[in-house]
């Protein structure tokens, strides 16, 4: 089911250019009307994605798949630098509050603030300042850039 889903993601992001935020949803629909036959189809017309477009793995024929190698964006400190690995939240609105603060697959960011209290995180995303909730910062997996 996962590996359907994230292939439709693909096809409808790479190919029919439906925006970031909104794939995740359609795919959704897309998947439970797809046979096994169509599914291998669609991998091999796309090129064997290893992930969708939120960077999230897509599992082999088998169900096999290689797990990422990140850590919620929440667990970051002060100063720290890195790389969006990938984004597991599925709700649109969520999505598309990411996808407008461009916190989004394979950007670069810095916390430049932790707020006390369970406050929000502030990050530098380019040359913008972008504060993101720590609940929101659960669905994104980053990884740390070294010096």
């Amino acid at each position: 089911m996962i590996r359907r889903q994230r292939l439709w993601e693909c096809f409808l992001y790479d190919h029919l250019k439906i925006e970031w935020a909104q794939v995740y949803e359609f795919a959704c629909s897309l998947e439970h009307a797809t046979a096994p036959e169509v599914t291998e189809a669609l991998a091999g017309f796309l090129g064997d994605p290893k992930t969708c477009p939120r960077g999230n793995p897509i599992p082999a024929a088998d169900g096999s798949f290689k797990p990422l190698d990140a850590m919620p964006l929440s667990e970051l400190k002060l100063g720290q630098a890195a790389r969006v690995v990938a984004v597991n939240a599925t709700a649109t609105d969520v999505l598309k509050y990411l996808q407008e603060k461009n916190i989004l697959p394979e950007r670069d960011l810095t916390v430049v603030e932790v707020a006390p209290m369970q406050g929000p995180l502030t990050l530098r995303v380019g040359s913008k300042d972008v504060a993101l909730g720590l609940s929101m910062a659960e669905f994104v997996l980053v990884k740390i850039k070294k010096n």
